[in-house]
């Protein structure tokens, strides 16, 4: 059974309906008509304002529902909480109310603050309020009221309880997220989210539905028939309108047929399987303002890529790296494709995939963890040798187990950024399946210079010193930036940026960042960050929002993590950059149990980033002091021992040596607070600043040694963690400086103690690998603090 209906021309239908794997959100209108304890309808919307105006004798016209809340907090002759016990606590509920919450949804989501749902789902039913800590392991199924329940609510904290005034409001969107992301993580990965109720009137809630067209074709807002002409208008870019009532559903709910489950690889919800003639398009060679599109804005269409007619007619084939990548597979479990931003590794995933394809393997790219991903799993171990590729590492992360136990002879390719790996050796070692290649991109071989000029040659991408640009340049990234500096191409962004909105630019430059920072977030995420409609904006930028920005799989992002960074550098406005930086920095501190918004947070608070995107800016130091300290009056980020860290590290960059010791402590105070915090970048930055403090002193007494051992003795005990161990070497080669500076002011017990502690660092560097060795810089490190041993072995008396 079809349930078609007709709005404004557009047939909308619900064709399947499988609750076990949907989303429920339930407004003020699925209550009404519900009996309470009093005997009376639950009210709804402006029926509430007028009853609670009504008890303290005010008229509904001068109040909203937060201001008549307000009133109550300021009288002490009625109580709030007597009303809306009596007003929420629900007696009795509708067929059709019950029919539907009988269903075994996975999830329900409520702004409604009676216990309808805890009426008729029973007391052993999982239930959740917007102020509960999630649990580490969700239950199968449940409810989260995110306003708050009347069961919940207590006389004394009525007001805390429920969010209904203006104090609450302010407080859930502050303090309280957890709940509203975990409702924006279901409506995009279960099979379908079912509004009734809800007028969108509720911004907070809107504000997380950006309109992605995956998401949206899976919502579904049940409505009276027919619905009102204002919500159709407004619902339009959320999802679909069917107006055929609740206890419409009620009915249609018996009579639908579950969704059919995946049968074969293109049938897949949580992968893209990619192969030749991955669409029905004709096989054509690419356009020439496609080639410079790819190569300039990054837009590399996936699909004109395994659909073209000759392989080296859209990007070079990087045949050397791919054959070679092709012979590890054969006796490995996962390649890490690594390279520096913008030498091509996404593009390198779609060339593996190709050639594997031909090769046998059943290539998969990851898309986003669905609630069928145990069915998508299934199909992929019945189809065999499987290649599954992510082309976010910690994506790779959060989801590979799961993966490689349900298809234990997959293979895996995981892109990389180079820099990133050596801080997460740790975790590559414990969560990656073994055994493990690497592949490095970052060189090009002169095979593929070739290929990649014939290819710009023919688009027509040339410049006056084209052929010197790519026989000079050794990576990808140096012949692409060099080619933004051709007038025309430069021109074009500069132009377009300037005629670009507000709000366009804005989005740019935070999906800029986001790229740049290596890390993939979803397009309510965006929209969060932007506080705007960011598809919207989009729309009405026509080519060159499109240029720039992608928008699939329910993201918008930019194309290119190189492009990305030339924005950041050379075309949009310091201000603009760091507005943007403490944007995301303050949103990111609010959601740190996300790893990917601790990642964020981490690369964007970094002195050496900031430095980096202004590093053409003559008063650079002066934006970021100003920055830093704008930073400094959140509250959040003030509690963030690493903002400390960072702080620290600039005001050290910058000279001012004693506030950076204040700041460093400040963050050693903020880490005691948090339970389980790992110091060791403090640590290391403890004994630069100890260090650097004695190299510019002019006291003829070392009196900062003692500190010195200690953070010596400290930071030589990282050396064995790889995921501290680059931290550690890099302050330790800053020794030497400190000897050279203060040697001859030691006195000999001190220089004992010194070249006790230098002589144990040196055996532990020693003692490393020799590709550990080669990947830290570490030789050289030692070599140095050996020739600072025989400096202070020689001048002891």
């Amino acid at each position: 059974m079809i349930s078609i209906i007709r709005v404004r021309r557009k047939i909308l239908s619900i064709e399947t309906f499988d609750p076990k794997n949907s989303v429920l959100f339930l407004g003020s209108g699925f209550s009404a008509n519900a009996t309470n304890i009093l005997d009376e309808k639950l009210p709804a919307g402006e029926s509430l304002l007028e009853i609670l105006a009504k008890a303290i004798e005010e008229s509904p016209k001068d109040h909203d529902l937060k201001s008549v809340a307000d009133a109550y907090s300021r009288r002490f002759d009625v109580s709030l909480h007597d009303i809306l016990h009596n007003t929420f606590t629900v007696s009795s509920v509708l067929d059709y109310q019950r029919e539907i919450l009988s269903l075994p949804w996975a999830r329900i989501y409520t702004t409604n603050y009676d216990d309808m749902v805890n009426l008729v789902k029973g007391g052993t039913f999982p239930i959740f309020t917007f102020d509960d800590v999630k649990p580490r392991t969700l239950p199968q199924s449940f409810a989260v009221y995110l306003h708050g329940s009347i069961r919940r609510a207590t006389e004394d904290n009525v007001d805390r309880d429920l969010i209904l005034n203006s104090y609450s409001y302010d407080m859930i969107t502050r303090d309280y997220q957890t709940w509203f992301y975990e409702f924006q993580r279901d409506r995009r990965t279960f099979d379908a989210c079912y509004f009734m109720g809800f007028s969108l009137g509720d911004h907070h809630i809107t504000s997380l539905m950006a309109a992605g067209e995956t998401s949206a074709s899976r919502t579904h807002f049940i409505t009276r028939n027919p619905p009102k002409t204002h919500f159709v208008d407004r619902v339009q870019p959320y999802g679909e309108i069917v107006p055929i009532g609740f206890d419409g559903f009620a009915k249609l709910a018996k009579a639908l047929p579950p969704s059919v489950k995946p049968t074969s690889p293109r049938s897949l919800g949580s992968f893209k399987f990619l192969q030749r003639g991955i669409d029905s398009k004709p096989t054509v060679d690419p356009t020439p303002i496609e080639i410079i599109n790819l190569v300039t804005f990054g837009n590399f269409n996936q699909a004109r890529f395994f659909n073209t007619t000759r392989d080296n007619s859209y990007v070079m084939q990087r045949g050397t790296k791919t054959t070679h990548a092709l012979s590890l597979l054969k006796t490995n479990k996962t390649l890490l494709i690594d390279s520096r931003l913008g030498n091509g590794k996404t593009i390198f995933t779609s060339l593996l995939a190709r050639a594997a394809s031909d090769d046998g393997y059943k290539c998969y790219l990851w898309r986003r963890a669905g609630k069928r991903l145990a069915q998508d799993l299934e199909v992929i171990r019945d189809e065999g040798r499987a290649l599954i590729i992510f082309d976010d590492y910690d994506t790779a992360v959060d989801n590979i187990e799961r993966i490689s136990a349900s298809v234990p002879d997959a293979k895996f390719a995981i892109t990389i950024r180079s820099g990133r790996q050596d801080v997460r050796q740790h975790e590559i070692q414990t969560k990656i399946p073994e055994p493990i290649k690497r592949v490095n991109l970052d060189i090009l071989e002169q095979n593929d210079k070739e290929l990649l000029r014939h290819i710009l040659n023919r688009s027509g991408a040339r410049r006056d010193d084209f052929d010197e640009i790519i026989d000079s340049s050794r990576e990808i990234r140096e012949i692409v930036t060099k080619l933004y500096d051709n007038a025309y191409i430069r021109d074009k962004i500069r132009i377009s940026i300037e005629n670009a909105s507000s709000e366009l630019v804005h989005i740019l430059t935070l999906a800029s960042l986001i790229k740049w920072a290596g890390v993939e977030i979803n397009d309510s995420d965006l929209q969060d960050l932007a506080d705007c409609d960011i598809y919207a904006e989009l729309n009405k930028s026509g080519s060159f929002g499109a240029d720039l920005l992608s928008k699939a799989d329910d993201r918008i992002e930019m194309r290119s993590a190189l492009l990305s960074e030339y924005l950041i550098q050379k075309i949009l406005p310091p201000k603009q950059v760091l507005d943007a930086c403490y944007r995301i920095t303050i949103v990111s501190t609010r959601r740190l149990d996300d790893r990917v918004y601790r990642l964020l947070a981490g690369v964007l608070m970094k002195d050496s980033t900031l430095k980096k995107f202004l590093k053409d800016s003559p008063d650079t130091d002066f934006l970021l002091s100003k920055h830093y300290e704008r930073l400094s009056d959140d509250r959040m980020v003030n509690d963030e021992p690493l903002f400390w860290l960072q702080y620290a590290i600039f005001t050290k960059r910058t000279g001012s040596i004693k506030y950076a010791r204040m700041f460093l402590d400040t963050g050693y105070d903020r880490a005691r607070k948090l339970k389980n915090f790992k110091t060791f970048q403090l640590d290391t930055q403890s004994l630069s600043i100890y260090l650097l403090e004695e190299i510019k002193s002019t006291d003829p007494v070392v009196k900062g040694l003692e500190n010195i051992l200690a953070s010596i003795k400290l930071v030589s005990d990282m050396i064995s963690e790889p995921s501290y161990r680059q931290y550690a070497v890099d302050v330790i080669g800053e020794i030497p400086a400190f000897v050279e500076a203060r040697q001859h002011l030691l006195e000999n017990a001190e220089k004992i103690a010194l070249v006790f502690e230098l002589n144990l660092t040196s055996n532990v560097l020693a003692a490393l690998p020799d590709d550990k060795k080669a990947l830290s810089g570490s030789e050289i490190v030692r070599s140095q603090l050996e020739k600072s041993i025989k400096q202070l072995e020689m001048t002891k008396f």
